[in-house]
């Protein structure tokens, strides 16, 4: 791929190493976008144009000059990564495009490892916890462990209940991230974007500090009650350690359909959100819209999750009544229009979680963490004006 500088030919790339950069995430296609296509195709580049789409993709142009075999030992380097998730036995949600983003992975590890090098916690006592508890057991050793006032946590609207939850885990060594696309902390370009949007939630395994992912804003189907099932589905999947198992987008049916230890993912989950001493005074009562809506109000989860319990639990029946309970889907909300853009200081938290930043925070003060360093640790690449923006917040 020839790069030019005022119509000259600056540099030529080797088209192997270009391709092979771009393919470390292959979900964004990003050898598709109509630059690299045109480049590919023996058309020149101009460097500034060229630049400009890498600040796009938040992949370092510096990449793309690397030698075959210093891109391989890199990409090497990335890879063994990957395969330490693994080895963690990482576990995900599937998202509307039944796939998670392999630059969110590669994000939340390189967290990850930030902070179980440069932080001193204890062994997590939580994981594993739950093996061998029944499950009402199960749900109340949750709320224990993590020190959950139910009462607290029930009077709150959703978006202050998911706050509670999330404060809750945190301050008990879980690392809760959550998807954000302002402020540069993902790349935001037509395309890409939307495999964020496909992304949901998922678990990295880690003896100390268990890192836990919800879409939060990158995808407009996770609404807060449905945010929440998530989160307290990654608790149990963390107290089980049963990485393996997946919590489909419709889980609705799998829910359903659930056998072995996947069902009992499940039955803690519900039984934590819903007690079963709750639904039972249900019992022989025709379940309508108000008793659901009631339900999703007062126990913080959606409409959807409060129709399967009761199916699940055998309060309908009948598939006609139980498709009837089931709300018509929620038409997705276009994100083209204005967006409300969060402060700096909000998107880095959410996105790389209370520890990573408690972490940071204090060695970017010191420059114990340079700034470039600490810029690919919280941005995931080089964002001058949103460090300098986030350095004032500090």
């Amino acid at each position: 791929m020839q790069i030019t500088v005022k119509r000259k030919n600056s540099a030529i790339l080797d088209d192997t190493v270009v391709r092979a950069v771009l393919g470390m995430y292959p979900e964004e296609k990003l050898v598709e976008r109509p630059l690299f296509e045109e480049g590919l195709s023996g058309t020149p580049i101009d460097f500034q144009d060229f630049r400009d789409e890498c600040d796009k993709i938040l992949i370092p142009w510096q990449m793309f000059l690397l030698s075959k075999v210093n891109l391989a030992t890199e990409l090497g380097h990335i890879e063994s990564q990957r395969q330490k998730v693994s080895q963690k036995l990482f576990a995900k949600r599937r998202g509307n495009g039944n796939v998670t983003s392999k630059r969110i992975i590669d994000r939340l590890i390189r967290c990850q490892n930030y902070v179980t090098t440069n932080g001193t916690f204890p062994k997590h006592a939580f994981s594993g916890s739950l093996n061998g508890m029944q499950t009402i057991d199960a749900a109340a050793h949750i709320v224990a462990y993590f020190g959950i006032d139910m009462r607290v946590f029930r009077s709150k609207k959703k978006a202050e209940a998911l706050s509670y939850l999330i404060k809750r885990l945190e301050e008990n060594n879980i690392n809760v991230c959550q998807g954000v696309l302002t402020n540069k902390i993902l790349p935001q370009v037509d395309g890409v974007r939307e495999v964020y949007k496909g992304t949901s939630g998922f678990a990295i395994k880690d003896e100390k500090v268990p890192f836990v992912f919800i879409p939060s804003e990158i995808n407009p189907n996770e609404k807060d009650g449905r945010q929440i099932y998530t989160l307290v589905y990654l608790m149990t999947v963390v107290g089980l350690e049963q990485y393996e198992f997946i919590l489909n987008k419709d889980f609705k049916v799998s829910l359903l359909a659930s056998r072995g230890l996947q069902k009992r993912i499940y039955d803690i989950t519900s039984e934590f959100l819903l007690p079963r001493a709750k639904t039972e005074q249900y019992r022989g009562i025709t379940i309508t819209e108000t008793i659901r809506d009631d339900l999703s109000t007062a126990y913080k989860i959606t409409p959807s999750a409060v129709t399967v319990i009761f199916r699940k639990r055998g309060h309908i029946p009948d598939q006609a009544v139980y498709e009837a309970l089931l709300p018509d889907p929620q038409p997705v909300v276009s994100d083209n229009g204005p967006r409300r853009q969060p402060g700096i200081e909000a998107s880095v938290r959410k996105f790389n979680g209370k520890h990573v930043c408690d972490l940071a925070n204090p060695a970017i003060k010191s420059r114990a963490l340079f700034p470039v360093q600490a810029q690919y640790l919280l941005f995931g690449s080089v964002n001058k004006k949103g460090f300098k923006d986030y350095q004032k917040t500090l």
